[in-house]
């Protein structure tokens, strides 16, 4: 038996409306897999491509793969690119070379998740290496949906079942604030004096990643059988929501074996508070649902690392600092849909100095969403402003290592310490002389 896939009635309106605007095209399928190969749908992307003819779809694979990671930054944890659509007035399963550009194009996209694998651009176990083709044809408006499975070096096209759903599932939304606090070794390139900034950290996700892989996360105060239901447990606590909180694992003791010390020249701190909003079907399990928790927290940050390295503008003999702040951008919300009843929301990142309205071309660029400036959940996380006159000097982070260090230096505790005192005594003085 094949996959299974629901899809919500306004993508299919949405393909529609392709058909008559675009004429033939490709673009994404976003959805949420689940345990028993059954696919959820919640919104469709067109790929824009100049070189499209009427007889053939032209684009680019690389093209297509790079979308694909761009929307993924833009995804919440539990949503992933399912697989991908085209809209041609041949059956794309019956043209040997369409299909043999598909399946190149899915192959392009696996390598491209593959090569980002902190993006988690896949659930491997619960889409067992297969990825959704949906054709449909705007002269007869039929739908075909089949899989195309990239488990083998040649992929093999598999049936499945697509289905149009006015409503098909209530969504629930599970917020987790994630605190991070951690000291990471700083370490340089092999060639080179600088500090990568980029490789840093993402080492500093990878670990992350690791930590919550074996973190343990309670929902409302306790534990949940993996196997259980979200929606069953909540219709028996008669609520609609849960407070999720996750427990990274910590030694309670360390082993000569693995005591060690090392040398590096300099420390990364790595600490923040992620936002971390997730969507979950009905029939979704909390096994899934903690995978989709740690799905959300480590892509969120490494799209993070990754906006922000590419923002980064230094030649390579530019001097660094002995002291950087790498501020990572912070995350917003928009709706996936402005009509009210469909909750889910996807999100972007934003730069301190950046306007609110910033993301609006990014987010119809990418994800072809139209919102305004009112529809951004823009207060979710709050970075405060650092001005570069109260960032620390270097000379206060140096540590004194002579007795020159130490002259004409007051030692400020001391200094605020007797002063603190002596505020003491003339408020006491004050209040016995005006009894």
């Amino acid at each position: 038996m094949g996959r299974s896939v629901l899809c919500e009635s306004f993508v299919e309106d949405y393909l529609r409306q392709l058909g008559r605007q675009a004429g033939v095209c490709m673009g994404l399928l976003i959805g949420q897999p689940s345990t028993g190969g059954k696919d959820y749908i919640v919104h469709a992307i067109r790929i824009p491509n100049e070189e499209t003819t009427d007889d053939a779809q032209k684009l680019n694979a690389t093209v297509a793969a790079q979308h694909a990671l761009d929307a993924t930054r833009m995804l919440p944890g539990g949503m992933y690119v399912l697989g991908i659509f085209v809209i041609h007035p041949k059956n794309v399963f019956q043209e040997p070379a369409l299909l043999s550009s598909i399946k190149f194009i899915l192959m392009s996209m696996k390598a491209t998740f593959d090569a980002n694998p902190l993006l988690m651009g896949t659930c491997e176990e619960l889409e067992k290496s297969e990825k959704l083709v949906l054709h449909y044809s705007p002269a007869s408006k039929a739908y075909v949906c089949k899989t195309v499975s990239l488990a083998a070096e040649n992929p093999t096209v598999l049936p499945c079942d697509w289905k149009s759903v006015e409503r098909l599932t209530t969504w629930h939304k599970l917020n987790v604030y994630f605190e991070t606090d951690e000291v990471y070794p700083l370490k340089k390139r092999s060639d080179k004096e600088q500090y990568d900034t980029e490789a840093n950290l993402t080492e500093c996700a990878k670990k992350l990643k690791g930590q919550l892989m074996e973190a343990k996360i309670l929902f409302d105060g306790a534990p949940k059988l993996g196997a259980d239901t979200v929606e069953g447990v909540l219709t028996m606590k008669n609520q609609d929501k849960f407070l999720a909180n996750v427990y990274l694992p910590t030694s309670a003791e360390l082993s000569e074996n693995d005591a060690k010390i090392e040398q590096f020249e300099g420390t990364l701190k790595f600490d923040g508070i992620v936002s971390s909003q997730i969507y979950i079907h009905s029939r979704c399990t909390f096994s899934e649902a903690e995978r989709f928790i740690v799905t959300d927290i480590v892509r969120s940050l490494m799209s993070r690392i990754q906006i922000h390295c590419d923002s980064l503008i230094q030649a390579e003999d530019t001097p660094q600092d002995k002291i950087t702040l790498n501020e990572l951008p912070r995350r917003i919300y928009f709706p996936v849909r402005n009509q009210a009843g469909f909750p889910v929301q996807f999100c972007d990142y934003l730069f301190p100095e950046e306007a609110v309205e910033t993301p609006l071309v990014r987010i119809k660029e990418i994800l072809d969403i139209s919102v305004n400036v009112r529809d951004l959940n823009s207060k979710v996380e709050l970075v405060p402003a650092v001005k570069e006159d109260e960032r620390p000097a270097e000379d206060v982070w140096r540590k004194p290592n002579t007795e020159e260090d130490f002259e004409g230096k007051l030692n400020l505790p001391v200094v605020g310490g007797l002063v603190t005192l002596l505020v003491l005594v003339i408020a006491l003085l004050a209040y016995y002389l005006m009894k």
